[in-house]
């Protein structure tokens, strides 16, 4: 526990009571302070600090599982060796590994660390035909940019190319595209200072605790910070693709989750969530009686009263012409769009929560061969299916899909890449990382609701709760903790 440090822990939370010299009694209770802490310290290296809850009640839904109290202490009676036993419930994760190295290095760089670009002349791009400015930063300006390095690695010339590239970085952190590196851009380039680049990735080792300690054999994992889908299948990326995430909000942004995907729809029917019915549809309704058949939409008014909107399937349905499913609380999926234009810009979250993927046909290929290997699936193949009816394909080895949150990760060639916070989690990370250390409580019981029905959207709706359940006394002092068990079929509602 003294190198607690090591995975961004502080060694000071987890003291370690004297025995030399005790009495008795004393000596059984240093011995019981010592088991709380062992116990405590377990549960922190690999479940967390804190429960997620304190982050946000409406969006996340992860096991979080702490360890099993019994084999915690077996481990550590049986080891000859406690710190690498307890070494043994940190995540083993690779992206949670890199992090770790990371952040030994980081702190161990005095006064170094990454380099800054200068604050000096302020660098506009060449019009007509005059020459292009030159500068000694361009240089750092280019690998700051990640643009490739061709022919001199000593050229100065702020250029056409590194002006356009500055322009897509500019519209990526909201600043005005002019293509002028002025004090504030060179502000975001940089990013944050050493300390607060040490508190991005400790909040970041911290996020990966709630995850599962297995990802799966075949997995997908989305990045949101990023914007960016990839593909995994034994212990190697075999394919990724840009997406279009939530907006900022809490009532759009796509949250945190791992389900398992079960099977994908080609020509989708997308039903209408009775949220944007009542807050988007409805009222435009009201204000023009056409707008809805314009756009393809049917209304059903139900005998109920209610309303249900949808749209067929077809070339311009909102889900596009694929749809994957993984059933979950929030009604969130991922999807083939229209809107293929939004594939360029730097920032792209816009959707009301689900996840909008650029190539769809060719995921499909990646995962239907992974899922379905003998039958020689291709992106053109898949083409061919898209029409008027909805098709189911089934995955017989369900795939997980793990929504994650990395603002700070280590790439493949080692090197730090830092992502904007679009929903303001990190703030609300580090805060409650150096408010709440050393807390012991128990992981809340959530219960959850899922609207279950049949895939065409025929089916009636029910909804199912989690049920109680007795905790035993180490459980309901250092958390039960369970894995949230998905629906066996999707929900009547996609938010898209």
């Amino acid at each position: 526990m003294s190198a607690a440090d090591a995975d961004g822990l502080e060694p000071k939370d987890y003291k370690i009571p004297a025995f030399a010299g005790l009495a008795p009694d004393a000596l059984a209770e240093a011995d019981l302070k010592l088991t709380e802490t062992v116990l405590t310290y377990a549960r922190h290296v690999q479940a967390g600090r804190f429960p997620y809850s304190r982050i946000s009640h409406n969006n996340f839904e992860l096991p979080q599982a702490p360890p099993d109290t019994t084999d915690v202490l077996t481990k550590m009676t049986t080891t000859a060796d406690a710190a690498q036993a307890l070494d043994q419930f940190s995540p083993p994760l690779p992206a949670y590994k890199r992090l770790k190295v990371m952040l030994a290095e980081m702190r161990g760089k005095v006064g170094g660390g990454t380099k800054e670009i200068l604050d000096g002349q302020v660098l506009k791009p060449s019009t007509g035909k005059a020459a292009p400015m030159e500068d000694a930063r361009v240089p750092l300006l280019r690998e700051k940019l990640g643009l490739p390095v061709a022919g001199d690695v000593s050229d100065l010339k702020y250029d056409a190319k590194v002006a356009e590239a500055v322009k897509r970085f500019q519209k990526g952190v909201e600043l005005p595209a002019t293509g002028v590196v002025d004090s504030k851009t060179i502000k975001e380039l940089n990013g944050p200072a050493r300390d607060k680049q040490i508190d991005l990735v400790i909040a970041n080792m911290e996020r990966w605790r709630w995850y599962p300690r297995d990802l799966g054999k075949a997995h997908v994992i989305v990045n949101q910070p990023e914007f960016v889908l990839r593909v995994y299948h034994n212990d190697a990326q075999v394919w990724t693709t840009r997406v279009v995430i939530g907006k900022p909000g809490q009532q759009y942004q796509t949250p945190l989750l791992n389900e398992t995907m079960k099977y994908v729809t080609i020509n989708p029917t997308w039903n209408v969530p009775p949220s944007i019915v009542q807050n988007e549809y409805l009222p435009a309704l009201r204000q023009d009686p056409t707008v809805l058949e314009r756009m393809g939409l049917k209304v059903v008014n139900e005998r109920d009263g209610s309303v249900h909107i949808y749209q067929p399937p077809g070339e311009a349905n909102a889900l596009g012409r694929i749809r994957f499913n993984f059933p979950n609380r929030f009604l969130v999926y991922q999807h083939d769009t229209p809107d293929k234009h939004l594939f360029a810009e730097t920032t792209r979250a816009y959707s009301h929560g689900c996840m909008r993927v650029q190539d769809p046909a060719k995921y499909a290929e990646v995962l239907f061969n992974i899922a379905r290997p003998s039958e020689n699936w291709t992106a053109e193949r898949i083409k061919r299916m898209f029409g008027t009816g909805e098709q189911d394909v089934q995955l017989p080895v369900p795939i997980w899909v793990h929504l994650t949150y990395q603002s700070a990760l280590v790439d493949d060639n080692g090197k730090l890449q830092v992502f904007r916070d679009v929903y303001g989690i990190d703030s609300r990370m580090i805060a409650a990382i150096k408010s709440e250390r050393g807390v012991v409580e128990p992981m809340q019981e959530r219960k959850k609701e899922q609207e279950i029905a049949g895939s065409g959207g025929g089916g009636q709706r029910r909804t199912v709760m989690a049920q109680p359940r007795t905790v035993s006394f180490f459980e309901s002092l250092f958390g039960g903790g369970r894995s949230f068990q998905p629906a066996p079929t999707p929900p009547r509602y996609i938010r898209r």
